[in-house]
């Protein structure tokens, strides 16, 4: 069998959407008690500094990385911590065959008025960072309906920039990828062609944003 081919259909990979409330993170985070708890647990798991380019962390927050997983988050510092932001990646080689992608697994920021300066262009900056560190970043396998907005914010953005937009088929031997040449096509071609609530189709179906072209 081929390699790429049984890559894919073990690895269900693409937007399929899900209620926000069945985001196990955002129940934990969204409850301003529950935050706090669950802050400090991840404090207590150890963490290390992180400085992400771009972004000056404002005072009174701190931005660091677990030593335990590639999970990311700010934070409002004081006797009861609140994360005010965290993103976790996943990498992989099966995706794209023969390069490393990088997707962000959970993303989740605050809707309190009091943090909004502090976050309001950090999942951007963030999203920004990863494509030029790591060149290509494709869209989770199960997404919010933030997530979507988010993904179709940044599909805008990166079209506009000059980078490389795809979508890749699991559904088709050696997942072929697809240039998408502007929005106007992402809407009207692609759209309820890779996110929607068929999970046994939209799982296999992918978004990619590359700095470079792919094919």
């Amino acid at each position: 069998m081929n390699t790429r081919m049984s890559l894919s259909r073990n690895n269900k990979l693409m937007p399929y959407v899900i209620p926000d409330t069945d985001a196990d993170f955002n129940t934990k985070l969204k409850a301003p008690e529950k935050n706090i708890d669950f802050t400090k647990i991840f404090l207590e798991s150890g963490v290390v500094d992180f400085s992400l380019p771009g972004f000056v962390t404002p005072h009174g927050y701190k931005f660091v990385k677990s030593i335990n997983k590639d999970q990311y988050r700010l934070i409002a510092v004081g006797d009861e911590p609140e994360t005010v932001y965290l993103v976790e990646l996943r990498f992989r080689n099966d995706i794209v065959y023969g390069k490393k992608t990088c997707t962000q697994i959970k993303v989740w920021r605050t809707i309190s008025a009091r943090h909004n300066t502090a976050v309001k262009d950090l999942p951007r900056t963030f999203f920004t960072d990863l494509l030029s560190k790591h060149s290509i970043v494709v869209s989770d396998e199960e997404q919010t309906g933030d997530g979507k907005r988010f993904w179709e914010t940044m599909i805008d953005w990166a079209l506009d920039s000059n980078y490389h937009v795809y979508v890749s088929d699991g559904t088709q031997e050696d997942r072929p990828l697809t240039a998408i040449k502007d929005m106007n096509e992402f809407y009207n071609k692609w759209d309820a062609f890779c996110w929607g609530n068929d999970r046994d189709i939209h799982t296999h179906r992918l978004a990619v944003i590359s700095k470079t072209k792919i094919y």
